[in-house]
């Protein structure tokens, strides 16, 4: 670590901040770039935005990956009955149907599912206040494939866009729309917005909440979920924290710049939630140790690696578990609505 002066993208503060050399290493070429974490707002950002940012994102890097459709398997009339009972597990409606129902099929498996193994899906619903499955919801940074998008449309959503600058093209599936575009690029207005793990990647960051904040109806609510330098992860393992990720990870918030951010956009910050998982510590270690996080015997990618004992991945999950309720997680969901006049 040494002191340099930098400004401050977030809070404009220009000072002599704390600067850091970190590598990439999610595939291994280590490459070095600079950082800094402002004195004002804590924020950890790259000093220098890389001309050239697709380069990093590569046809193997995850976000170009398609996955399985949730929905396959099912018939029409069996997505229809589990719509019905959806509606009363989210909304609270229809008990005396849904008591008949239940006799006949279960609650499809996507609502007691995790997103990215993090939040649970019924928990954003209901942080979120949707009020039905016609509410308009926008996945912004989803790549090719959103499954959270996918899990809604098995619960029973309908009005559901995804919208990613860095692929290839247009992507449809069911009720899901994928669009190759910008966020401001995009028509409309939401009832629910959603980054999950994509703001970081953003270089703008005022620019892109000042553009959530006009998609938002009235009542709309944003979840950013992100990794946050307000953690004891990034104490313990400094630049080798698997969500440095440099180039990629352009801003890392701390909980003070991220509320920051939103208060000077329109927006604030009404619930918070950390949903770390055990890839957080063992992506780290593996940074410690040298090891690219996709190598062929990594976790990440391989789920019968034999990198960390069997007692080791529990050891992580403890560990995620328990920083998750003290608050220090390296992961965070910021709910967001609109500042009312």
């Amino acid at each position: 670590m040494t002191i340099s002066l930098h400004s401050c993208r977030i809070c404009k503060t220009e000072d002599n901040h704390s600067t850091f050399i970190a590598y990439e290493m999610m595939f291994g070429t280590r490459e070095k770039f600079e950082y800094f974490q402002c004195n004002t707002c804590d924020c950890l950002q790259i000093t220098d935005i890389p001309k050239n940012l697709s380069e990093y994102y590569p046809p193997k890097y995850y976000a170009h990956t398609p996955s399985e459709i949730t929905t396959q398997g099912r018939n029409w009339l069996i997505r229809f009955l589990q719509k019905q009972r959806c509606r009363t597990a989210i909304f609270g409606k229809y008990y005396k149907l849904n008591n008949l129902l239940k006799l006949i099929v279960d609650l499809p498996t996507s609502l007691h599912e995790r997103v990215n193994e993090g939040l649970l899906i019924k928990e954003i619903i209901n942080t979120a206040g949707l009020k039905n499955f016609d509410e308009p919801i926008l996945d912004v940074g989803c790549g090719i494939y959103s499954q959270w998008l996918a899990n809604l449309e098995s619960i029973g959503f309908t009005r559901l866009l995804g919208a990613d600058p860095i692929i290839m093209g247009d992507q449809q599936y069911g009720q899901v729309k994928i669009v190759a575009s910008e966020l401001s690029d995009v028509v409309g207005k939401f009832s629910l917005i959603t980054l999950h793990h994509s703001l970081e990647h953003i270089p703008d960051q005022e620019a892109t909440l000042q553009q959530i904040e006009q998609h938002l109806l009235p009542d709309g609510v944003c979840l950013i979920r992100i990794p946050i330098v307000s953690s004891f992860v990034w104490e313990k393992y400094g630049t080798n924290w698997v969500e440095f990720d440099p180039p990629r990870h352009l801003y890392l918030h701390s909980l003070k710049s991220l509320k920051l951010l939103a208060s000077k956009t329109g927006l604030e910050v009404f619930d918070i939630k950390h949903d770390t998982t055990a890839f957080e510590f063992y992506g780290s270690e593996m940074y410690a140790r040298g090891i690219p996080l996709t190598d062929k015997n990594s976790p990440w990618i391989n789920k019968n690696s034999s990198l960390f004992t069997e007692e080791e991945m529990d050891d992580f999950k403890i560990l995620a578990n328990k920083i998750n309720l003290s608050g220090e997680a390296g992961r965070a969901a910021f709910f967001l609505r609109k500042i009312l006049a």
